[in-house]
């Protein structure tokens, strides 16, 4: 059987795309084909087929037809697609080559996004919405089934096409790629991590916040922070200029947005893992990949309180859910942990724990390969 994955928004290295999905179906010895437009690239990698181009520049038609191109030189049985454009190429190569290859729709983001609307001027981005929205709903209308990475995100395929196949595979990692250090607290030294998207939204101001407060709070602690983040190019100019606190007990280390294979290596040495994004609508009803991954870190994790977390994972014992905006208490819960080695190393191993019982992905393999395959 051919599957082909086709995604205009993701690398074709992609955690979800190529590390997890196609790797367990070319394991399966499925013939597997990655299709995006994110970057050329054309080679066979742990025998899957990447046949992928830079679609900067492009039109919309221009890239319909690429992705059908490719489709046709593949000859795909099943398509996974990770967006309406690509579904809708998918859809057209159908069509055209007078067959019936079935068509997945992996929701994990909703479109449109904040994201897919920020380079609109703000007067007309109500139009665009209304524009995108109508299309990914006549495009999902097409899909033989969805993969949901979400319950949140099902909700509104579920209502508008409710006899339509779907299962649910969440962003549980794979274990073999979380090597983990040992948990250890010192009241001397700690080291603290932020990495995403440089931006209000996503958290980083609150968390330079806290390092701040932090350092004053103990300044004869040494505190390490790596910064593993990037602006979002297309709304560059909404970006806000933090100004780091200037201080002798902290250094920080900057790094560009890293390859998957590369990044758990990158933050295993954070001690405590902190996101305090904003717990705006969207941000609200998204559940954080790096949730798992902070915890398969084996260390604790203190979030935002969100809703999706609260609806989708058990996070008793490891995760402290709070206000964002409240630094005081979140620097109070930082110190907590470093005055109490037993409770940290406590939460620490019941994070690693959670996910080798119930948040890994040898949990889900089996559903994602026989959904796709059945």
């Amino acid at each position: 059987m051919n599957i082909c994955f086709l995604t205009s928004g993701h690398d074709p290295f992609d955690d979800r795309i190529f590390y997890h999905m196609a790797r367990s179906l070319a394991h399966k010895k499925y013939h597997i084909g990655i299709i995006s437009s994110t970057t050329f690239k054309n080679e066979v990698i742990d025998d899957i087929n990447l046949n992928c181009f830079d679609a900067e520049g492009l039109s919309k038609k221009e890239k319909v037809r690429q992705f059908t191109e490719r489709l046709t030189e593949f000859r795909p049985e099943v398509i996974i697609c990770s967006e309406p454009l690509p579904l809708y190429a998918a859809h057209s190569y159908s069509k055209g080559q007078n067959l019936k290859a079935r068509t997945i729709y992996d929701i994990t983001e909703w479109y449109p996004s904040k994201k897919n609307l920020c380079h609109y001027n703000p007067l007309i981005r109500w139009f665009f919405f209304i524009k995108l929205l109508a299309f990914n709903i006549w495009v999902s209308g097409v899909a033989d089934s969805f993969i949901f990475g979400e319950w949140y995100k099902s909700r509104p395929y579920r209502f508008l096409f409710p006899f339509k196949p779907f299962t649910f595979i969440s962003y549980y990692p794979d274990l073999i790629f979380t090597n983990y250090t040992n948990p250890e607290i010192r009241d001397n030294k700690i080291k603290l991590s932020y990495s995403g998207k440089i931006s209000n939204d996503k958290g980083f101001g609150n968390f330079i916040k806290v390092i701040d407060l932090l350092s004053d709070r103990r300044k004869n602690m040494k505190i390490e922070v790596k910064i593993i983040g990037w602006r979002d190019e297309y709304c560059e100019k909404n970006a806000i200029d933090f100004n780091l606190p200037d201080k002798q007990n902290v250094s920080f280390t900057f790094y560009d947005r890293q390859p998957f294979i590369e990044y758990p290596d990158l933050i295993k040495d954070t001690d405590i893992f902190i996101d305090l994004r904003d717990n705006d609508l969207e941000n609200n009803h998204c559940l954080p990949i790096k949730l798992f991954y902070y915890a398969a870190m084996t260390r604790p994790v203190i979030f935002s309180d969100l809703k999706s977390i609260r609806k989708e994972i058990d996070i008793n014992e490891f995760v402290l859910l709070v206000n964002p905006a409240d630094t005081n208490e979140i620097v109070k819960i930082i110190l907590m942990y470093i005055d109490n080695s037993d409770l940290y190393i406590k939460h620490s191993l019941a994070a690693r724990r959670k996910v080798e019982q119930k948040y890994n992905w040898n949990l889900l393999e089996s559903q994602f390969i026989d959904f796709v395959t059945s």
